[in-house]
């Protein structure tokens, strides 16, 4: 019978391939404990997203031997390979089912409670996308699969479908504009 990685295996092998195939600068972060962030191997709290190291690498050894003393939460520094445009669940669902959505796909990961596409870097956020937040210049973001509250991230749409590219961020914006106005509607009997 096979065996069932575990969460500190999972997160090291994603960190390794987000550094490996994507060439993305991860770093480790905080730990959700159930209750709280805190710094990993101490009880201090942290904030959200918190890296745990001072500097992010794309190192595949460093990478390796840094989940192995901290494997708490992947970390992705945005702002260099990708942007990240985070939505409330609902919102950015019915953005996946959209037509400007499905002629240009981005990555997505999925948490509880936000969908955050990921999209190439340096384009600003339209105002007009309600709950819409963008992540750039150095943010950390949580890459699936890094515990949150409520439970895990995971990929709606995997980088791998996109060959690691990230996405059109004006087709995600669009797919966000159109998909804010197909909520609006009243259902039809």
């Amino acid at each position: 019978m096979p065996t069932i990685p575990t969460l500190r295996t999972r997160l090291q092998d994603a960190a390794c391939d987000y550094a490996h195939l994507a060439g993305w600068q991860i770093v480790p972060g905080s730990v959700w404990t159930g209750t709280e962030y805190t710094r990993g191997h101490t009880d201090r709290i942290a904030g959200e997203f918190e890296p745990v190291f001072p500097r992010p690498t794309r190192d595949v050894r460093r990478v390796h031997s840094l989940w192995k003393i901290a494997p708490y939460s992947v970390l992705g520094i945005a702002g260099q390979a990708f942007d990240v445009i985070s939505v409330p669940l609902v919102l950015g669902v019915a953005a996946t089912r959209t037509a400007p959505f499905r002629r240009s796909i981005a990555p997505t990961s999925l948490s509880p409670d936000r969908i955050r596409f990921l999209v190439r870097p340096g384009l600003p956020l339209a105002p007009d996308l309600p709950g819409a937040e963008l992540c750039s210049s150095g943010e950390c973001v949580p890459l699936p699969p890094t515990p949150v509250r409520g439970g895990a991230l995971t990929w709606w749409i995997s980088p791998v479908t996109t060959d690691w590219h990230p996405g059109d961020p004006l087709a995600v914006q669009a797919a966000l504009r159109q998909a804010a106005a197909d909520l609006r509607q009243p259902c039809s009997r």
